[in-house]
């Protein structure tokens, strides 16, 4: 499963040239067609090789690398069977690595100085590591969910007392024990509050999905400090007593989408609110804004890559290797201007968001103004 960790260790590999390879591929259920994996491997990695009439050194791929990605492929497809798999090759810089990742995502393979990580951080968007809690009166299970794990992080189980159909003389026992019921789960509910608090508090934003019984979710939630109710993604119910770890990732699994998709709806809404001076749109504007390290909040498409440059002595983002003031001469070929633009957004201390279709194709919340001729 693919964390931010994995992100980080990959970005800091960088080969002298352009020969590292990244490949993202889906691996089918069916074992037969598992067999055309290598093939299709290849048919992707050409694509990437062929680069463009002016980026020579995207047009070799090391055989040493194409066979570690054969041999991943023929040695584990079926660990993958289902999921969009990366692989990074690199025997320069000693890389052979695969990760299965949460979401299906677009094919490619690209050729780049270091692995491209855009998709990485587009799948960890998509779908998130997030917590699970199901709740009765009774019992609760936490679960922590990242891809297909699933850990069970804590059991809480409240008190019982006697039935509460026992009536006794006029009823008064059944008060008793009716009121005694009602405090027990509060303190229950309160008790599983806590549990996630102190779970939660180191391991980043992750989401919550509150999962059980209709009367007790709203009762969970009033527990909940400040910083748990403002993780929460929302809610199902369901039958606690027929629950199962793999059923409670499968009711929560919708309600994460629903919270994705509201999160990129209000980046996009915050975005459009920003003053005209504070808001870079188009990727003119949002490459003078990188390169001015004014990002903020970088907004980019989900698919698709965008060749420009990269000067080698300042390090300046262009999409014709013309503007830098370097000189021509010292710029080289990136494949993907998004992806260069995604990381030092992200280096620079900003946030890099993919939604559907973004302003301009891409846009940018600002730090500070540009100058005009900058934004020009």
């Amino acid at each position: 499963m693919i964390s931010q960790a994995d992100v980080g260790k990959l970005l800091s590999i960088r080969a002298t040239e352009a020969s590292v390879l990244s490949l993202f591929i889906q691996v089918p259920m069916d074992p037969h067609a598992q067999r055309g994996l290598p093939a299709r491997a290849e048919e992707l990695v050409a694509l990437a090789a062929r680069g463009r009439p002016d980026d020579p050194a995207a047009v070799r791929v090391a055989e040493g690398d194409r066979r570690a990605v054969r041999t991943m492929l023929q040695a584990r497809a079926r660990d993958w069977a289902g999921h969009t798999v990366a692989i990074f090759a690199c025997d320069q810089a000693g890389l052979a690595e695969a990760i299965s990742l949460p979401c299906r995502l677009q094919e490619r393979a690209v050729l780049a100085a270091r692995p491209h990580v855009r998709p990485l951080l587009l799948a960890l968007q998509r779908c998130p590591p997030h917590y699970v809690v199901v709740v009765d009166r009774r019992h609760a299970w936490v679960l922590n969910v990242a891809g297909d794990r699933i850990e069970t992080v804590a059991r809480p189980e409240g008190d019982s007392v006697r039935s509460r159909s026992f009536g006794g003389w006029y009823g008064l026992d059944s008060h008793r024990i009716n009121e005694r019921v009602i405090q027990l789960a509060r303190h229950h509910y309160r008790d599983t509050a806590a549990i996630l608090d102190h779970a939660m508090r180191d391991t980043g934003p992750q989401p919550l999905v509150v999962g059980g019984h209709e009367e007790g979710i709203p009762q969970l939630i009033g527990e909940f400090p400040a910083a748990v109710r403002d993780r929460f993604a929302g809610s199902f119910t369901a039958d606690t007593h027929r629950m199962t770890p793999a059923r409670a990732r499968e009711l929560a699994r919708p309600v994460i989408e629903r919270w994705v998709s509201a999160r990129e709806q209000h980046l996009v809404a915050q975005l459009l609110e920003s003053p005209d001076r504070l808001r870079a749109v188009g990727l003119r504007a949002c490459l003078a804004a990188v390169n001015e390290q004014a990002v903020r909040l970088l907004l980019i498409p989900a698919g698709g890559v965008i060749p420009g440059f990269g000067c080698q002595r300042c390090g300046k983002l262009s999409s014709t290797g013309a503007e830098c003031p370097d000189g021509g001469a010292a710029s080289w070929p990136v494949p993907d201007l998004i992806e260069e633009m995604t990381t030092r957004t992200m280096a620079d201390g900003g946030e890099a968001a993919a939604v559907q279709n973004p302003p301009g194709a891409v846009a940018a919340q600002l730090r500070f103004p540009l100058a005009l001729a900058e934004q020009a």
